[in-house]
């Protein structure tokens, strides 16, 4: 005996679009990675949501993992570069410049976090939410040497992606 689920046929029509589109979900996870790393778009982009989500509809859909969570790395990485660059490049104005302009207490949380932390900041600062975004371009006003952040934003991206598009790939078994 056969159990139907209430909205059956509407989660088989989303999977079956993900399956015919499966070729855009990594473009759009990196994509989606890259907002949530930049300073100025990750307060409008729920990645972190959206990653569970997509990666339970991408499992569904027949998708593999491993391209997934690289794209998802890699958008964030990405992020990281261009976020930690704006605060190298405008190190002396940073604290003028919005966001930290309207809200400089953000600036003074990140700058402290990464004076307390450092190269360890980076990595635990994908997990900290509002720091997410700000802990970069600290960094980069603080002239942190390029290897140590680079380094560091890789290891931080491969955990964060991993950590949700991981157990939304794993329910996935769920949702077929």
């Amino acid at each position: 005996m056969a159990i139907t689920v209430p909205g059956s046929t509407i989660w088989q029509s989303v999977i079956g679009f993900v399956g015919d589109n499966i070729a855009y979900v990594e473009p759009l996870v990196f994509a989606l990675g890259f907002a949530e790393s930049i300073v100025l778009v990750s307060l409008l982009v729920p990645s972190t949501i959206l990653f569970l989500a997509i990666g339970g509809l991408h499992h569904a859909a027949g998708g593999e993992f491993l391209p997934l969570w690289l794209a998802g790395a890699a958008g964030a990485f990405l992020g990281d570069v261009v976020s930690y660059a704006l605060g190298r490049y405008f190190r002396a104005d940073i604290a003028g410049i919005w966001p930290f302009s309207k809200k400089p207490q953000w600036y003074v949380m990140a700058r402290g976090f990464f004076q307390s932390w450092g190269a360890p900041g980076i990595i635990a600062s994908k997990f900290l939410g509002m720091m997410r975004p700000f802990v970069p371009v600290v960094a980069g006003a603080a002239h942190m040497r390029w290897l140590p952040f680079l380094v560091s934003s890789a290891i931080s991206c491969l955990i964060w992606a991993g950590a949700f598009l991981g157990p939304g790939h794993g329910l996935g078994w769920f949702v077929k």
